[in-house]
This record gives structure tokens, C-alpha cells and sequence, in this order.
């Protein structure tokens, strides 16, 4: 967490860990171009822009901090249209510039080192997340609503249109109020759809049917989602002043509340996926 001024996040960064720990990462770069910051859905790394320099780099909790090779968030405005987007494990990450011509790099965090890159060409694209270490799920943006399943490099593994209860619900902006999640499988994507009767859509895309659909309370509309097992989905629900984690068991379709917390006033939260 940080604390806002002037509607915008500044000041020293917070990890904050369940047990009530606390980790505070004054280097974090502010003003106008610095990236948004990631954690990783399992808590264990941090992804942040660098004061100093403008580094890309990661912090592994009870480790140390690893300079990502070859990328510096740029100064200028527009620069904020950049994102950090950690995997679960916190192995990768990728740094995503979107624009008409969406790039993805991706980063080992334990070596730094570049590992995979990407590039839309002449489509809209909308980087989702990652899958296992080697999945990444894009969204293209246009008259229709694709999902594309990526390996590292950009090479297309899987191209499917989904019907529109699932396609139009995918998220197509870093300020969509949509939520999704590709599974560590590769081929499975969780989509939250609102309406009368709020829910999961599951969806294979191999198979390109939606194999399940899981109804959600209403007050469970979901800010972000991650799987956090084979058959798990996480969701992060609640506000300015209250948030919470919503656990659902894919193949019993059963709901838990997994813990609720305060957001105190005057601070911005980042959102671990787990």
C-alpha cells in the first residue's frame, strides 16, 4: 500500500503480509511515468519502478532486490500507460506497454535476464496473465473479442473466439472493471459476468465450450482474479475502505470467505492475486 496525495499514490511503499508484518520499499520511483507496482498472487515478490534509475526490478520477500536487463521505465508523461505484471509464483514478470501496438517482455525475476518478448503487430491487444510458466493469455480488441494463448515468445498456442458471455466480459484495458484469469493448465479461463445473475463462467478453449458456470453472491463482484491451484479461483472484491478474498472451489462450485480487511484512509492498495 501507499499513501494518495492529490488522488494519486506517493510516499513510501508497504508490503503489508497477513501475519501483520511489515516491509516498506522507499526506493519506489512517483510522479507522472512511474509504472504501477505488482505483487505476485502467492506474496512472495514485488515489482516496482526504482527511484534512483527508473530500474524495473523485483524484491523477493526475505531476499533481496533484482534488477530486470535492458528495460528503464522512461520519465515522460504517457510513460503510466506501462504495466508489471507478476506470474503467480513470482518467477515472471512481464513489462507491458499498451498502445495500438501492445509489446509484452517477459523477465526471469531470479536472474533478471530477458526470457520472452512480444509483439501485437496492427491488433489491439490487452495482455490478461499468465497461465503456467509458459502460457500467456491475450485479449484482442476489436470487432470481436479473441483469446489468444501465447508461449513466451509470442508464438500463438491456442486462438479462439468465445461466445459473448465470456469474450465481452474479458478485460480490454489496465481500467477495465472486468475480471479474468487464465489457469495454470493453459486452456481454462475464469470470467466473472455481472447482471440478474452474477457468476464464473469457466471456459475451455480447446474445446470452446463453457464447461461450467459458478453463481457468486452479488456483493462477490470481483476487482481482479487469480487461480491459486488446479482447481481454485481467487477473488478480490470490496472497495475504498474494505477488501477481501473470495475463495471458490471450481469443482464443487462452493464459495468461502478466505479473510476480510480495512483499507485505511488516505492509502492506495495493491492487490496480490493469492
Amino acid at each position: 500500500m501507499q499513501k494518495v496525495c492529490k488522488g494519486r499514490p506517493c510516499g513510501t511503499l508497504t508490503v503489508v503480509l497477513r501475519d501483520g508484518r511489515k516491509r516498506a520499499l522507499p526506493e519506489v520511483a512517483r510522479g507522472v511515468g512511474a509504472a504501477p507496482v505488482a505483487v505476485s498472487a502467492d506474496g512472495t515478490r514485488v515489482a516496482y519502478v526504482r527511484a534512483v534509475d527508473r530500474a524495473v526490478v523485483t524484491y523477493r520477500l526475505g531476499g533481496g532486490v533484482r534488477v530486470m536487463k535492458g528495460v528503464k521505465q522512461p520519465k515522460e508523461a504517457g510513460a503510466d500507460a506501462t504495466r508489471l505484471v507478476l506470474s503467480q509464483d513470482g518467477r515472471l514478470l512481464a513489462y507491458v506497454t499498451e498502445n495500438l501496438d501492445t509489446r509484452v517482455d517477459v523477465f526471469d525475476t531470479g536472474t533478471g535476464r530477458r526470457v520472452g518478448s512480444s509483439r501485437s503487430g496492427n491488433d489491439q491487444m490487452h495482455f490478461a496473465g499468465f497461465g503456467d510458466d509458459e502460457a500467456l493469455m491475450v485479449q484482442r480488441v476489436g470487432d470481436t473479442c479473441d483469446v489468444l494463448v501465447t508461449d513466451l515468445r509470442g508464438q500463438v498456442l491456442r486462438r479462439d473466439a468465445p461466445p459473448q458471455v465470456v469474450g465481452r466480459n474479458l478485460p480490454d484495458t489496465e481500467l477495465s472493471d472486468k475480471a479474468a484469469a487464465l489457469s495454470p493448465d493453459g486452456r481454462t479461463v475464469a470470467t466473472y459476468v455481472p447482471g440478474e445473475e452474477p457468476g464464473l463462467a469457466i471456459y475451455d478453449v480447446i474445446s470452446k465450450q463453457i464447461v461450467q458456470r459458478i453463481p457468486l453472491y452479488r456483493g462477490y463482484r470481483p476487482a481482479a482474479m487469480a487461480w491459486t491451484g488446479p482447481g481454485e479461483v481467487m477473488l478480490r472484491i470490496g472497495g475504498d475502505r474494505m477488501a477481501g478474498r473470495v475463495r471458490v472451489d471450481v469443482a464443487s462450485g462452493s464459495t468461502e470467505i478466505a479473510d476480510t480487511y480495512a483499507i485505511p484512509r488516505g492509502v492506495h492498495p495493491y492487490h496480490a492475486g493469492g
